[in-house]
């Protein structure tokens, strides 16, 4: 069987353009745009998506009728977390907030199943690392809660991207996921730190 990973940020250098793809010989099926409805809406999808950096088009039709929408995800790390995130992937700048997020589709023809393991920083022993993170996903909490909408939880490349486009755009967005203890034991996991991730295959 073989296994097609949709990766947020990155995939690891294949060509210095296009979003890459990690471990040899692995292939980008499709770079993209990571793209999701707006935070701040109603409705729409609950996942986030990875559109192609060159869509193809069915019909159209004019006119404004109700629609799903989906809009570009963009980073917002806040100044606080830009810490977190290694600039190595993007001209050693970590300076990430309100800039867009690519993805890739990526291709791995040796091994079949891929796994997201959150609260992990390592893999377990027979599978292959392919990145670690941290994990991201929509705002939890803000004055408008009752539009606020539940999206996957991601593991974003803790050296990630930055797509092309326009910055501040403050629609679709990605925020770094905080622990909060109780349930979980406090012991294991800290109360409001941020929560990292690894990709694993096998």
């Amino acid at each position: 069987m073989k296994y097609y990973i949709i990766l947020f940020a990155r995939c690891i250098a294949f060509t210095i353009i296009i979003v890459i793809c990690f471990a040899m010989p692995s292939l980008v099926l499709m770079p993209g745009y990571a793209a999701g409805r707006h935070f701040d809406h109603g409705g729409g999808g609950s996942n986030q998506l990875c559109l192609p950096e060159e869509p193809q088009w069915k019909n159209h039709v004019s006119g404004n009728g109700p629609a799903g929408w989906l809009y570009g995800i963009e980073y917002r790390t806040h100044g606080v977390h830009e810490v977190l995130f290694s600039g190595v992937n993007n001209g050693n700048s970590t300076d990430f907030n309100s800039k867009p997020a690519p993805c890739a589709v990526c291709y791995v023809p040796q091994r079949s199943a891929s796994l997201m393991i959150p609260a992990r920083t390592s893999c377990p022993v027979g599978w292959t690392q392919e990145y670690t993170g941290y994990l991201m996903s929509e705002h939890s909490f803000g004055s408008s809660n009752s539009f606020r909408h539940s999206t996957t939880y991601i593991c974003v490349d803790g050296a990630p991207e930055v797509a092309t486009g326009n910055v501040n755009q403050i629609q679709a967005v990605l925020l770094f996921v905080r622990v909060g203890c109780g349930s979980l034991p406090c012991s294991k996991y800290h109360d409001t730190w941020e929560v990292a991730c690894v990709v694993c295959t096998k």
